[in-house]
Formats: structure tokens, sequence, C-alpha cells
């Protein structure tokens, strides 16, 4: 089954390990939308989910892939008080939003009461690439379903409203920015090739590579505090508390969590633990 070559020099698996008194944790790195060609997953991957009793997420899949999920919070990414996109954007803000819409074949109305962040979520995400991305192909999709079909049990960091507010508490002329900047001709360019980029340092397993990425966010101070520093300092005590356990724990989590001076690695080593990266010749 693990029949991908990996050659020259690729350690190919942002996988960390970190081993306690009573048991291992794994701290793996993750891109939330692949496609085909990066499966087989090689077989650091497998070892890790393997050797681990329970595989615990940014948010528990059991919520987030629940059907009903997104209408529960249905106030939260919607507007409320009369409002419209229109009326909140920038003209030319709405003008690329409209834009871009029409090129994926939607309708500017069928959005009109979602927040400009949701559609920065959603839209920024389309790109033109030939290789096709799918959420159902991403690291976190492919583990549920593994950890499902065998009753793994399995765990969130944080709640779907934690995860809403990150974006949801941001102010609206940087959710205007960040909307614009991402539809953008330039910008969607950038953007696709930023995450190609992003793509080939995962599967290279190049911490470094996605510390260029990190430093993008930093263009926005307060949408970096709050999309990663805050929550990667959020997560530290609750892998500490997973190092206590006696049984293996895998943390799943966007390999951008893992990069940086704010990143997990930095943090965990700061505060005096040892990880090994976990590597395709030796588990």
């Amino acid at each position: 089954v693990h029949s991908q070559v990996v050659g020259d020099g690729y350690n190919n698996s942002l996988i960390y390990k970190i081993q306690s008194d009573t048991n291992t944790v794994y701290i793996l790195g993750s891109i939330h939308v692949l496609a085909e060609e990066y499966y087989p997953l090689t077989r650091s991957f497998s070892y890790a989910y393997y050797n681990s009793q329970k595989v615990i997420f940014e948010i528990d899949p059991e919520i987030l892939f629940s059907p009903d999920s997104f209408l529960k919070y249905e106030k939260q990414y919607t507007f409320q008080n009369g409002k419209t996109l229109e009326t909140v954007l920038s003209p030319k803000t709405y003008t690329l939003v409209k834009q871009k819409l029409k090129s994926i074949g939607g309708d500017i109305q069928e959005v009109k009461k979602y927040k400009p962040w949701v559609l920065y979520l959603t839209l920024s995400e389309r790109f033109d690439s030939s290789v096709d991305f799918r959420p159902e192909l991403g690291i976190e999709n492919h583990f549920y379903r593994m950890a499902k079909d065998s009753g793994k049990p399995t765990g969130g960091l944080e709640s779907m409203q934690d995860q809403l507010d990150v974006f949801d508490t941001l102010p609206p002329p940087i959710q205007d920015a960040l909307l614009q900047e991402s539809l953008a001709i330039t910008g969607s360019k950038e953007r696709e090739k930023a995450f190609l980029h992003m793509v080939k340092a995962w599967h290279q397993g190049r911490l470094d590579g996605l510390e260029q990425l990190v430093e993008t966010f930093k263009t926005y101070p307060l949408f970096y505090k709050k999309l990663l520093v805050q929550r990667n300092q959020n997560w530290i005590p609750q892998i500490e508390a997973f190092l206590k356990e006696d049984k293996n724990v895998l943390v799943i989590v966007g390999a951008a969590h893992l990069a940086g001076q704010d990143g997990l690695i930095a943090l965990l080593t700061d505060k005096g633990y040892q990880l090994e990266r976990v590597s395709y010749a030796m588990p």
C-alpha cells in the first residue's frame, strides 16, 4: 500500500513526537484541502495514526462534519440587522465579489446575507489550479474516516464557536481588506502560488517553507494574532495534559500552526519539551 517513493532527502512528514513518562504525543501538521495525487500517504503518517489510541483535531470532526452544525451558527455568519454585503463592503470589494461569483456560475443575490469573512473563507480557496484540491481529500477528513471506521475516539482542541470567533471578531475594514486582496487578480494568483508553495513545503516536510506563509499573515497583525498566536497558546496546556495520559495521542492541526516563533514547535521547545521528528526511515 505504501508505495510512494520518497527520494532525495525528503523527510516527507511534518510529524513530531514528544515522549513523556506515561505516553507519546504525536503532533501532525496537516493540509485541510488536498488532491488525489498526494495519496497514499507515506509510512510515517500511518505509523503515528496506528500507534495512537486517540486522535485530536482542531475541532472534533463529529461536530465539524455533522450536517446541522452550520445551521446552528447561522446567526453568527449572516447579517441580522438589515445590513447586506453591498451596504458593508467597499464598492471595489463588492465588484470583485460579483465578478468572482459570476466566473464560477454563482450570483451575488445568493450570498448577500453572508458576512465578508465567510466569503473570504469560501471564495479565496477556489483556485484555478489544474490540480483538484478538495476538503474531502484533506488530512483531517482522511484520518477522521479511518478513526470512525475503526472506532478510535476523536476529540477537538477548540469548539466551532472558538473558530468562528477568530473571523467574526475581525473589524469590518480588515474583513474587507482580506477579501479584496484575495480576490484581486494579482491577489488570487499570488494566493494560488503561495498555496501551492505551501503544499510543496508540506509534502517535502520543510518547516522553513511554511514559515514564509506564516510571515504573510503578519500583514494584518490582528488577524495573525487571532488566527495563529492566540490559538497556539490555547492549545499548549491541552497538549501538556495529553502528555499525562497513559495512552498515546495523535494531534492533527493545520501545518501553519507548527511554524515560526509563535508556532507550536517553538512554544513546546521553549517549555523544555524534547521534540523528535518522526521520519519515514525511522518511525
